[in-house]
């Protein structure tokens, strides 16, 4: 169980959809698929910060 929750987070957070892929099928619910779409946007919106942090500190 916690193997698959793991990898459930890491496809989220890298955006990994293959990695999604393989979560599904070897678990036997919705719950990758869950995960990934409570993950995903909050990944995205964190690199938008990011990004744009570094160029104000840096430019």
């Amino acid at each position: 169980m916690l193997r698959q929750q793991t990898l459930q987070l890491i496809s989220g957070t890298n955006t990994n959809p293959p990695a999604l892929y393989y979560s599904n099928m070897i678990a036997e619910n919705d719950r990758p698929s869950v995960a990934y779409s409570t993950v995903y946007p909050l990944a995205m919106f964190l690199r938008i910060v990011l990004a744009q942090t570094l160029i104000l500190i840096f430019a």
